[in-house]
């Protein structure tokens, strides 16, 4: 916790200002299946750029409701966006046909339910600038608007500050495909997702990693709050537990050695919590040993959401985070486990954690 802590602070100090009068070409990629009444609000929110050197790219994965229309109404509004049909299926191949086709130098991803301010192009290019910089993942923020949604807000927030964290000592763990930057001669490269277009998820990781393995100083955090991305929650218990076993699926294919340290830390930290609770409910330990240990916890683990969610710009809930202190490692361990097993529902389609659909 103390490591992640350190990391965090050394992130956000690397925020100085960035200005470059360059302005290269920005390919904005967004992957959009079954999303008519979220991306309308994406696409509005890209035409008030401030940056306005810059394409949009949307690609249909298969979709089965008004998406398309939607965004088709959108290229008779603005002929910056274009739109194209994804052969294959899954998220990959829609991503890895629309950068083949991109004309910029710099390639921008986003999800098609997110939601960016008016200088989050502005915020992100500058880090280019830098020729040593090869990708640059931004900050994403889940927006609540119930207490279920504050506590995925919470939790998600952890997430984030990990990977700014890991990223900025020097080994970077994880990134998000809802705010990701690189260039696209060096997505070419390093064959960007060849390897791995058999995982449902994982897109933005996989891609990290094979850059980092050629450029030890290639990736950087845009730690900057204009470069920050939103989206909603999920809506039931239901589809966060899928979407979470979506995302722990990948692990398993993870051969970055930082990654793995930092799964098994995860797992083996919130065992631990378990093992203590249970050993002072048991009274098998001295009260005073795990209340100190126990309180530590709950400290460092304060400090550091804390000063991620003010980052974001989240509103603290105290309840959340109590609420999360009793829950969060069972709900760590039982999510470590189902991923290996079971298979899960994501936009329409049943897939397992290590293959994608033929439907």
């Amino acid at each position: 916790m103390v490591m992640l802590m350190v990391g965090w602070r050394l992130a956000i100090r690397k925020r100085e200002t960035l200005e470059s009068k360059d302005q290269p070409f920005v390919s904005i990629v967004i992957p959009a299946r079954n999303e008519e009444f979220n991306i309308p609000l994406l696409l509005c929110d890209l035409s008030m750029q401030s940056y306005k050197h810059f394409e949009v790219i949307v690609i249909d994965d298969h979709s089965d409701d008004g998406t398309m229309d939607k965004v088709k109404s959108e290229t008779q509004r603005d002929n910056r966006i274009t739109v194209l049909r994804n052969v294959d299926k899954g998220k990959k191949s829609a991503l890895a046909l629309a950068i083949k086709s991109a004309k910029g130098s710099i390639i921008l991803t986003t999800d098609a339910d997110c939601r960016v301010n008016e200088r989050w192009v502005e915020s992100i290019v500058p880090y280019f600038a830098n020729m040593e910089t090869k990708l640059v993942f931004g900050g994403v923020k889940i927006s609540p608007t119930s207490f279920f949604g504050d506590v995925q807000a919470l939790e998600f927030s952890s997430l984030i500050g990990s990977g700014a964290a890991t990223a900025s000592l020097g080994f970077p763990t994880m990134c998000n495909g809802a705010n990701l930057a690189f260039r696209k001669d060096v997505f070419d490269e390093v064959d960007g997702y060849a390897g791995n277009l058999d995982v449902p998820s994982g897109d933005d990781e996989f891609l990290m990693r094979k850059v980092k393995s050629k450029y030890l100083n290639g990736i950087v955090f845009a730690a900057k709050r204009n470069a920050v991305v939103s989206t909603a929650p999920c809506i039931t218990f239901t589809v966060l537990i899928h979407q979470r076993i979506r995302w722990a699926g990948k692990w398993k294919r993870n051969s970055s050695l930082p990654s793995i340290g930092l799964a098994i830390f995860i797992f083996i930290f919130q065992v631990s919590t378990i093992v203590l609770g249970s050993l002072l409910m048991l009274k098998q330990i001295d009260p005073m040993i795990g209340v100190v240990l126990l309180s530590a916890k709950v400290l460092f683990e304060y400090i550091f959401l804390y000063q991620v969610g003010n980052f974001l710009s989240l509103r603290w809930s105290w309840t959340s985070f109590i609420l999360l202190q009793l829950l969060y490692p069972f709900y760590v361990v039982t999510i470590g486990v189902l991923s290996n097993f079971l298979s899960f529902s994501w936009k329409g389609r049943t897939l397992k954690s290590f293959t994608v659909s033929k439907e």
